[in-house]
């Protein structure tokens, strides 16, 4: 008898009564809910309607990136890997605007010059080139900044000819690849950043003018590198 009392209780915990008495399930809502409606509608109003739809999805999983140099704005990845293709995408909202940045450089000079970007000193200069590159990457393809040549992720347990061009790369670009860093001159910095994009290594040269504005300069080291192609 405590038993039932017990499962009668839990029952009517989990549903609530309607207007005519009857019991309904209790929706459970996400906390971001609100903030994910938001930034579907503007990428909706933007005719990016596949992306709209995955940050809407139930699964989807909405981030917010460390971006000190914004000022009104902010950026956001979403992730959703409930499927066979994950997919990781990263947007920017502000001032009542929504702006697809993945695939999409331009958007990001946008969002700078919304948010009245101001580029002081080289921390911020770097900050600004770093994610640039990060969230403006083509959607499903592997990118990333090295600050030193072992964060290269080379396919694990490779053998003959691959291991051997891993290990004359390493031994070509330990002493070359750098973390990300600024240089003033002109009306900015410019960051040299070395970045893996698909299957290259990269050098960027980015110019950041003091108003948050970016013209990226790219020279191809490495254009086999032996690494995996998934994000």
């Amino acid at each position: 008898m405590a038993l039932a009392l017990v499962a009668l209780v839990l029952a009517g915990c989990a549903s609530s009564s309607g207007a005519d008495g009857s019991r309904t399930p209790r929706q459970n809502t996400r906390p971001d809910e609100q903030l994910r409606q938001t930034i579907s509608q503007g990428l909706q109003t933007e005719g990016r309607q596949e992306e709209a739809r995955i940050v809407a999805l139930g699964g989807s999983r909405l981030t917010r990136v460390e971006a000190p140099f914004l000022r009104t704005w902010t950026i956001y990845r979403v992730d959703y890997r409930q499927s066979p293709h994950p997919v990781q995408l990263h947007v920017a909202t502000g001032g009542g605007r929504v702006e697809l940045l993945t695939g999409v450089p331009k958007a990001f000079g946008r969002v700078t010059a919304a948010d009245g970007t101001t580029v002081r000193d080289a921390a911020a200069a770097v900050a600004v080139a770093r994610a640039y590159v990060e969230t403006t990457r083509p959607g499903g393809v592997l990118t990333y900044v090295v600050g030193r040549v072992e964060d290269i992720r080379f396919r694990p347990g490779i053998t003959g000819d691959a291991a051997r061009r891993r290990d004359e790369i390493l031994a070509e670009y330990r002493p070359r690849i750098t973390a990300p860093a600024a240089r003033a001159g002109g009306n900015g910095f410019t960051v040299t950043a070395f970045v893996v994009k698909d299957k290259a290594l990269q050098r960027h040269d980015i110019e950041v003018t003091a108003n948050g504005a970016v013209d990226d300069h790219v020279k191809t080291l490495v254009p086999d590198l032996p690494v995996p192609y998934t994000l």
